[in-house]
């Protein structure tokens, strides 16, 4: 009898665990670093460093996140494409964002490696492997994903860098984020600029041109030598604007590059007079 009852217990208790997911299949969580960016990051994109330096907390604890896991290393623990693109791209921000901290204060992501190291040989754990920023955005990001509208939310931490947005990125709202920054990239003038018949692009779009050129959205056939780089802009401009664009006689020209740190300014201190 005791037997009997013996086994319907390890029954019940098999049953009930098999309604718990494993660690393996619990989503990654990128609360930490929602945390950091809520907190650190204004509506204009800048950064507050300082701050960030002195309660590192949360940062570290993403950090520590993704040195274990990735959806490299625990697939199961992403379920979609999306879940996938929403954690490199958390990565590589989170990333830069870290490195910055630590060489902070500076004036430029220029300033903490020479010869461009901070992008091509500061290396950071990501699910287990050693990873620069380069292996990141050019290894898995383009390559894999193929979508160019990942160049309007990676931060490189300068003022030509599309704005570094103030939550973390998850696989629920990726798509709609995406549009959204991409429409907001065109708003900005600092980024896309129609002057006459030049059309000003952010040095972003020159340096990942056959990004945009394969990813080509629109075919004008009254202009079939328009450059990719006009098209793929087209479907999300107003008709006047399109007009413009569709002219054969506009050029595609880009904006210096500005490398100084996307920082917050730092308030000033006033000394009251005796």
């Amino acid at each position: 009898m005791h037997g009997y009852v013996q086994t319907a217990v390890l029954c019940v208790i098999t049953v009930l665990f098999s309604y718990i997911p494993s660690q393996a299949q619990i989503p990654f969580d990128h609360s930490p670093l929602d945390v950091v960016l809520s907190s650190f990051v204004n509506e204009n994109g800048l950064v507050n460093y300082a701050g960030l330096q002195k309660d590192r907390t949360n940062l570290n604890i993403y950090m520590d996140s993704i040195a274990n896991v990735s959806p490299e290393s625990h697939p199961k623990r992403f379920s979609s494409p999306t879940e996938q693109l929403a954690y490199w791209i958390n990565a590589y921000n989170a990333s830069v964002l870290t490195g910055i901290t630590d060489a902070y204060p500076v004036s430029s992501v220029k300033d903490i490696r020479l010869f461009n190291g901070f992008f091509n040989r500061q290396k950071w754990t990501v699910g287990g492997h050693e990873l620069t920023l380069n292996n990141i955005e050019n290894d898995i990001i383009r390559t894999q994903f193929n979508d160019p509208r990942v160049h309007f939310v990676l931060n490189c931490g300068a003022m030509s860098c599309p704005p570094l947005e103030n939550r973390a990125f998850t696989g629920r709202s990726l798509e709609k984020r995406l549009e959204k920054a991409l429409k907001r990239f065109i708003s900005n003038g600092n980024f896309f600029t129609l002057s006459g018949n030049q059309l000003y692009l952010s040095k972003i779009i020159d340096w990942y041109r056959s990004d945009f050129s394969t990813k080509n959205r629109f075919k004008n056939p009254n202009n079939p030598d328009m450059d990719p780089l006009i098209s793929y802009f087209i479907p999300y401009v107003s008709q006047p604007v399109e007009d413009r664009l569709r002219s054969p006689n506009l050029k595609v020209q880009f904006h210096e590059y500005d490398w100084s740190l996307n920082s917050q300014p730092i308030p000033s201190v006033s000394i009251p007079s005796h």
